[in-house]
């Protein structure tokens, strides 16, 4: 995605997401916009990419690149992964896949995703592609708001 012309899409779509149970965790879905724009206007913190299939945007993946020391190089982070419930089971994730591997965004050496334990069709398709469990649990704290903070 590299202008805002396909916002109002990935936004419909991230409300789904996070509305038909795709995430365990309570979202301020207020701040989508500027996930958007922040990606849009700083391509070096990540890129959303957009599935479409006869013109028509069907779904969305948002990659984030971090350098992990642990596996010497760009480890790749898909934050989100969406397709539309008309297109699933078609083959559109799949192909984002082969992508990612043939254009190494970030010179990516890694991939890695979360996915919600209930969402047994989705860790199957991903398990198909290659991903494996690492058995290390991730953990979250949200930081205090920094609004009124120094910087």
């Amino acid at each position: 995605m590299t202008d805002r012309g396909a916002a109002p899409d990935v936004l419909r779509m991230m409300h789904a997401l996070y509305d038909g149970g795709g995430a365990d965790t309570q979202t301020e879905k207020e701040r989508f916009p500027a996930t958007i724009e922040r990606l849009l206007e700083e391509p070096w913190r990540g890129r959303i990419v957009l599935f479409v299939q006869q013109d028509v945007v069907c779904g969305y993946a948002i990659l984030i690149p971090y350098w992990s020391n642990e596996f010497g190089g760009v480890l790749l982070f898909v934050d989100e992964l969406f397709v539309d419930a008309t297109m699933r089971g078609q083959g559109v994730a799949q192909a984002f896949f082969a992508f990612v591997d043939e254009t190494r965004p970030y010179d990516a050496v890694a991939l890695a995703l979360e996915v919600a334990p209930r969402n047994n069709r989705a860790r199957a398709l991903y398990e198909r592609m290659g991903f494996s469990d690492r058995y290390h649990g991730m953990m979250v704290r949200r930081l205090a708001s920094n609004s009124g903070m120094l910087k």
